[in-house]
């Protein structure tokens, strides 16, 4: 994990170190111990993504520089209602991974908007376990890579690719493949 740490942006470091701060019951804190309010600067770009069923994953909450960058609501909507074919794909196998074996994933993703600009961004995702103790709950964090500020809404055509992802190991090891596929 120290590897991806001396990579990450602040949005994300905050984060981790708010959840590394978690009391964790076999490995993976639950959902009633992450209090938002240490993370109060970030929450902005913080999603909450609950597993409904083996494939399909909802957006629970998300935070307000998130739904301003897709110009709607994301809350309840499912991640093929948002993402592309081919980010829909990595994303189910990335989040499968993260709640299955426990771990964190870190990505890089690029959105393309209907205006022709297209944004980088930098994600980190944590395991949290609900009320019945399962694992099924993701905290989400997506910070912009891109120098170029947003002004206004630019509504994204999709995300376009996840180009870069890997698993972190939270103390429950790592899966032993990766969700991108090779080209």
């Amino acid at each position: 994990m120290d590897s991806i740490c001396a990579r990450l942006q602040p949005v994300s470091q905050k984060l981790l170190a708010a959840w590394l701060q978690l009391p964790r019951a076999e490995v993976v804190p639950a959902r009633t111990a992450f209090d938002p309010c240490e993370i109060a600067g970030i929450l902005p770009v913080i999603s909450l993504i609950e597993r409904v069923s083996a494939e399909e994953w909802r957006v629970r909450l998300a935070g307000t520089e998130l739904e301003r960058r897709w110009g709607r609501d994301l809350a309840g909507l499912s991640y093929a209602e948002v993402l592309s074919p081919q980010a829909v794909a990595v994303t189910h196998c990335e989040f499968d991974a993260i709640c299955r074996q426990p771990c964190g994933s870190w990505s890089l993703r690029r959105l393309d908007f209907r205006s022709g600009r297209r944004l980088q961004t930098e994600t980190l995702r944590l395991p949290l376990r609900d009320k019945k103790g399962e694992v099924r709950l993701i905290v989400s964090c997506d910070g912009e890579l891109s120098q170029e500020a947003m002004y206004g809404i630019d509504r994204p055509r999709e995300i376009a690719s996840v180009f870069h992802q890997e698993f972190l190991d939270i103390g429950a090891g790592v899966p032993p493949f990766n969700c991108i596929p090779v080209a």
